[in-house]
């Protein structure tokens, strides 16, 4: 009869079972991401310090060139242009100039940085951009779509164009070229109007890394407190 008190409770015994399991793979998770974004930081202090290179060189490079110094020259569409909407800066709301420029090897998408919005989503900020040829200096970026994001802007010839994401695919439709697979940001200029601090990373390591000890400790808790109820529980039988 005594043996039958210490079969454990199947219900509980499976909910902390998984919890301690899924939070144990969180906190695995967690120790990835922030191993990556080391990776992700050393490459992109080892690109900033490599020389700029050539829009030609970029595209017939058979390795990532993210984050590369780049330099070329182009002709900006001064009048068409596209604004990336949602974008923040020191906690203001704002957008991503983004101008198709025209260059010897393509069509590029260029990002001239960040400008605070008005306040009201029908007024749109005033944007001035410099026409005709002229000399770009910036870092090799690759834009990724979010599957989860609904692009809003439609074909209507009216610009500038507010869109909710970079999809160079969708970009090409609106200006009726085909882009270049990457987008340049443009480099940090003192008589410039545009928000210009590009990261490689949003979140730095160390945050992935507090993550990680908070999930392994809530594990760690989850395991104690089923122990030391099962333990009461068997003292009162």
């Amino acid at each position: 009869m005594k043996n039958s008190y210490l079969i454990l409770p199947l219900v509980p015994t499976l909910v902390t079972f998984c919890a301690i399991v899924i939070m144990f793979a969180l906190g695995v998770w967690q120790l990835q991401r922030a191993e990556q974004k080391t990776l992700r930081l050393e490459w992109a202090s080892q690109a900033k310090a490599s020389q700029s290179v050539g829009l030609a060189e970029v595209m017939s490079s058979d390795k990532s060139m993210l984050d590369m110094p780049v330099s070329f020259e182009g002709e900006a569409h001064s009048q068409q242009y596209f604004l990336l909407d949602n974008q923040i800066h020191q906690h203001q709301v704002g957008y991503h100039v983004l101008v198709p420029v025209q260059t010897q090897q393509g069509w590029l998408l260029i990002n001239y940085g960040w400008i605070k919005g008005t306040g009201d989503r029908d007024i749109l900020p005033d944007v001035s951009l410099a026409a005709g040829r002229q000399v770009f200096n910036g870092i090799v970026g690759y834009p990724s779509r979010n599957v989860m994001i609904s692009e809003t802007a439609v074909l209507d010839g009216v610009w500038p164009k507010v869109m909710q994401q970079i999809d160079l695919a969708i970009f090409s439709r609106h200006f009726s070229n085909e882009f270049l697979p990457l987008v340049v940001k443009l480099d940090p200029t003192p008589d410039s109007p545009y928000v210009r601090q590009w990261k490689p990373v949003v979140m730095p390591p160390e945050k992935h890394l507090a993550y990680a000890a908070q999930w392994f400790l809530l594990a760690i808790a989850a395991g104690v407190i089923f122990v030391v109820a099962q333990k009461k529980r068997l003292n009162r039988n």
